[in-house]
């Protein structure tokens, strides 16, 4: 399992009013997105809703494990997502 945690640089920050975006990638496929946005979009149900996803993808990764898969973490920044 390779899994790419992606982030924005300070100047993609920058670009987008100081708000940050956080991916994760696993074997190429977006699996997980949460991103800054304005305040009243900031909640579980709409910004933050991937996060319901957490446990499944624990799950993904200790199964990987269980069954001698390799498990491969690299945490980029880009300038944009």
């Amino acid at each position: 399992m390779k899994v790419e945690i992606k982030s924005l640089t300070d100047k993609g920050m920058e670009d987008r009013d100081d708000c940050d975006i956080l991916e994760i990638f696993i074997d190429g496929e977006r699996e997980f997105s949460v991103h800054d946005g304005e305040s009243e979009d900031a909640t579980l149900s709409r910004d933050f809703n991937d996060c319901y996803e957490i446990g499944n993808l624990m799950q993904r990764a200790y199964n990987t494990g269980k069954e001698g898969g390799s498990f491969i973490l690299s945490k980029i920044q880009v300038d944009e997502l």
